[in-house]
């Protein structure tokens, strides 16, 4: 069979070719156009969104505008008087008022259709609203002092308690007490106690007393309880050592300088910085004019009236208590005195602090330069050593009024009254072997004296000074000896325990007698007898100590004019007729004295002796109405404070207390005052009341209304600042201090 084969012709043209390019074009030009399609809608997305956020931007910067514009002019959308300049001005708001002129404060400024729709624009219109968040502390409640945790106490009221175990500090409020700036009491508070800023902290129970949010409550029974707080363990200005010490006046003037001063307004009792050992002598100085004013320093109180070992003699102290009292009626300023409505300095206090009614109403306060207002103020700090303490009487008509003001620092608390820890305990010193220097005087009804120098009696050196007489009857002479300097001067305020005087001399049938006269004395001692050697010369050896009532003179002198020297004036008598000769070869004298040093609180102002006999406290008895204002911490972390008041018109203690315990109450009478008793400043940038700091914090929501809700897009700090406290243009300023975007 034959097979036949057919081949197949293949076709070999360009048909169909053309189909795949055309698939190629077609997929390339769809691809394109998808990813041109996207990007544009992409962008056009993009576009939509940005200019949503340019719009959004652009209604936060001009809401921002439009309040700070507000701010600078005073007018806003309050109601009320305008232009209405905010000043930070108790009660007002940043944008004026909402209704009335005035009632409400108002601090919310609301733009609403900020930015309208235009046309056939697809964004909706843009309003805002602008919150005003204000610093308390500038303005007009501001301050030109810097205060912060560096110069000011952690709380108004600290109670520490014993110093070892940290228990007991109570603090007790028979009354409603008031504060300002937070309580911490190693121990329980007792009462009600209402603070308006800060919290309570108590190791033991405060059932009663009560905080506003967001402070809070930490006590035994509010629980978690705080472990105890610690003593800051202030420092006071006096340095290692006593000032010298001073005298109380003892008569009124006019307090200025010499070459000002007048006698016609000779009404104050002024004291200058220094040592007071004395609270009898104080005592009668607060008896003898209507003012007590103690000039700007730092004042050291350590009363040795009460008997102690070795420096409280009878002789120099013969009060009977430790106790400095203010009586009633008068009025007792520390510190640089001030105009209490202008706050002008004066060159002195008037002759009566002002008050609200004389002699009735409280003292308005302000009288001294406060370190809560100026940074210049130079205060007085009192310290207190010892078992030395001070109280305030009251008075049916009219109690004692005392306003003491310290000294601002930057770096510590201003402290107005300081109760001192810890000192030294007095000892014994000597000054043995001193003797004469200098020119010495003689008197002699006749005869002569011979070789009256300082150096023939001041040694055993064969040399001495003899007075020749002659004729009959009684003579009597006398050779003046100064000199007896010790190495280094005792200073005033010494206590004199021992005193002998070493002679070599003879006699001619009288004895011979000593008197003594320190430098800056202005009158000698009565005499000391010498012994009687009437026929050799030879040494004896005199105790001053046994002859009482002079060497208790010679312990005044030393105690009020220290000891840098003496005079000794060597008295001898002759009564034999003819040819005699007495003689003096030498005089040495040596002494045992304490020097004054700073001695801590003792006795019962301490631990638990101390609420018998508080550090500072007043009458407890009546309607007292004692007026008592500390422009400073008080700091006496041993001692006890106890306060009854009646008709006060301000706070006591207005920079803070940290004592071992604290009792307060209110007695009869009607208090003008319904602030805060204690407090503590609020921190301050010290930026002055011509400055007033505000935060604007700005929303912004689309549609036609931002009254509430909305995106916060933007915030900025603003410093308005009014030239010499004018406000309003063109004195008024306003900087925007930080402008910030929210993203």
């Amino acid at each position: 069979m034959t097979r036949i084969r057919i081949r197949r012709r293949r076709l070999r043209d360009d048909r169909g070719a053309l189909l795949i390019f055309a698939i190629l074009i077609v997929t390339v030009i769809a691809l394109v156009t998808g990813m041109v399609l996207t990007r544009g809608d992409g962008s056009l997305r993009a576009t939509v969104a940005l200019r949503d956020v340019a719009r959004s931007s652009y209604a936060a910067d001009g809401a921002a505008q439009v309040a700070i514009n507000a701010l600078r002019t005073g007018y806003n959308s309050g109601n009320g008087t305008n232009p209405s300049y905010f000043t930070n001005a108790p009660g007002t708001g940043c944008f004026g008022y909402d209704t009335g002129v005035p009632t409400t404060a108002k601090n919310t400024l609301y733009l609403n259709g900020l930015i309208p729709k235009v046309g056939n624009e697809t964004q909706q219109e843009m309003s805002a609203r602008v919150v005003c968040e204000i610093d308390s502390d500038t303005g007009e409640q501001g301050t030109a002092v810097p205060i912060n945790g560096s110069n000011k106490p952690g709380y108004a009221i600290v109670t520490l308690g014993d110093r070892i175990a940290k228990t007991g500090g109570t603090l007790t409020a028979a009354q409603p007490l008031k504060v300002h700036g937070g309580v911490f009491a190693n121990g329980t508070i007792t009462g009600s106690v209402n603070l308006d800023a800060g919290d309570v902290k108590a190791t033991g129970t405060c059932s009663a007393a009560t905080v506003v949010a967001p402070s809070v409550k930490r006590c035994a029974d509010a629980p978690p309880a705080p472990a105890p707080t610690s003593d800051p363990n202030y420092n006071h200005e006096l340095g290692s050592s006593p000032p010298a010490l001073k005298k109380p006046p003892t008569s009124c003037t006019d307090g200025l300088s010499p070459s000002t001063a007048t006698t016609s307004d000779d009404n104050l009792a002024v004291f200058t910085e220094g040592y007071y050992d004395s609270a009898a002598d104080m005592n009668a100085a607060m008896n003898i004019c209507p003012v007590v004013w103690f000039k700007p320093g730092n004042y050291y109180f350590d009363f040795h009236d009460e008997t102690c070992s070795n420096v409280c003699p009878d002789s120099v102290y013969p009060g009977i208590t430790n106790q400095w009292s203010i009586p009633s009626g008068l009025d007792v300023l520390g510190g640089t005195p001030t105009n209490p409505t202008t706050g002008a300095i004066l060159a002195r206090p008037p002759s009566s602090l002002p008050a609200v009614a004389p002699n009735q109403g409280g003292l308005i306060p302000g009288n001294c330069q406060s370190p809560i207002t100026n940074v210049n103020a130079q205060g007085v700090q009192f310290v207190f050593g010892g078992n030395s303490r001070l109280y305030l009487n009251g008075g049916s008509s009219r109690g004692a009024r005392m306003e003491l003001c310290a000294t601002y620092h930057v770096d510590r608390p201003p402290i107005e009254l300081y109760g001192l820890k810890t000192g030294n305990t007095p000892s014994s010193a000597p000054a043995n072997g001193l003797i004469p220097s200098g020119a010495v005087t003689t008197t002699q009804p006749q005869g002569t004296w011979t070789n009256a120098t300082a150096a023939a009696v001041s040694a055993d050196n064969g040399l001495e000074a003899t007075w020749t007489t002659t004729g009959s009857g009684t003579k009597n002479g006398t050779i003046t000896v100064p000199g007896f300097a010790p190495a280094t001067a005792v200073p005033a305020g010494a206590i004199l325990t021992g005193a002998k005087l070493r002679v070599k001399h003879k006699d001619v049938g009288n004895q011979s007698t000593a008197a003594f006269q320190v430098n800056g004395a202005p009158t000698a001692t009565g005499a000391f007898t010498v012994p009687l050697r009437n026929t050799t010369s030879g040494v004896d050896t005199v105790d001053l100590a046994t002859n009482a009532t002079e060497f208790q003179n010679l312990q005044r002198q030393v105690h009020d004019y220290g000891f840098s020297g003496a005079k000794v004036t060597y008295a001898v008598k002759v009564t034999s007729n003819g040819n005699n000769a007495v003689t003096l070869d030498s005089l040495s004298l040596d002494l045992t004295y304490y020097v004054p040093v700073l001695r801590g609180e003792q006795g019962t102002n301490i631990e638990t002796g101390g609420t018998s006999t508080p550090l500072l406290w007043t009458d407890n008895s009546g309607n007292n109405k004692i007026n008592m204002y500390l422009h400073g911490t008080t700091y006496a972390p041993y001692g006890h404070m106890d306060i009854t008041l009646s008709n006060f018109s301000a706070e006591v203690a207005k920079f803070g207390v940290i004592v071992r315990s604290l009792r307060f109450d209110v007695n009869t009478g009607n208090p003008l005052f319904t602030g805060p008793v204690f407090e503590i400043p609020d921190d301050s940038p010290g930026f002055g009341f011509e400055t007033t700091l505000v935060r604007l914090n700005v929303y912004v929501c689309p549609g036609a209304s931002c009254t509430s809700g909305g995106e916060l897009a933007l915030k900025t700090k603003v410093m308005v600042f009014d030239s010499g406290g004018t406000p309003g243009p063109p004195n008024r300023q306003v900087t925007p201090m930080s402008w910030s975007h929210t993203r």
